[in-house]
């Protein structure tokens, strides 16, 4: 089985680059195969445009997703693009693992979603969506970090919503969109803000989770 974790974090001694590199561990003692696609390693450009594409096509107006699929047709995506592109296409097992800032995901993987999820490679075209996705059969999850502690994630708490609330448009609108299946998220709260053991011990929780999602 390949995975592919998509990694948004900057600093590699966080504790989100902890739970890819747990991950990582996770499935390479199963025998899996492993890529990180560290993002900020990278320098990964967040923004889509023109650049995208070895090419444009004839088409009298210019619209991003038109060029998009018409670079699918024509293989003309840029190099970046088709590398992050053949790792998708290759994995198995699709993981989100990021911060969460203000709700969502950081930009430079909004980013990648917007360029690499393309219409004509993700979906549309040849492509369907949802249950008929080109994704289908393969697994997916989000594995996230907060700031806020985990009290304040319900609905009477500070935001006034749950993880799983504040994810929904991620995981429905995005990987179930193109057709993954979507396993439950992982969420470490508050980890800037807990003790070292605590920390070991979210990170043997991770595992447990892993285990059972993966058995």
């Amino acid at each position: 089985m390949k995975v592919l974790v998509v990694h948004a974090h900057e600093n590699p001694d966080s504790f989100c680059s902890a739970l890819a590199e747990k991950a990582k561990f996770f499935f390479n003692s199963k025998g899996d195969e492993v890529t990180i696609s560290d993002l900020y390693l990278k320098g990964f450009n967040p923004t889509g445009g023109k650049h995208d594409f070895e090419v444009l096509s004839d088409a009298p107006y210019y619209k991003y997703a038109v060029e998009q699929l018409k670079a699918q047709e024509a293989d003309a995506f840029a190099a970046d693009l088709k590398a992050e592109m053949k790792l998708l296409v290759e994995a198995d097992v699709l993981i989100f693992n990021f911060p969460l800032w203000w709700f969502g995901m950081p930009a430079i993987l909004k980013g990648w979603v917007d360029r690499v999820l393309a219409y004509g490679f993700a979906y549309g075209g040849e492509y369907g969506m949802g249950p008929n996705g080109r994704f289908k059969g393969k697994k997916a999850f989000l594995c996230v970090t907060t700031g806020s502690p985990a009290e304040f994630y319900s609905k009477d708490g500070v935001h006034g919503r749950t993880v799983d609330e504040i994810l929904k448009n991620i995981k429905q609108g995005i990987l179930a969109l193109v057709g993954y299946e979507v396993l439950p998220s992982f969420a470490a709260f508050g980890v800037s803000r807990i003790t070292q053991e605590t920390r070991e011990q979210i990170l043997a929780d991770y595992e447990t989770y892993l285990e059972e999602a993966f058995p």
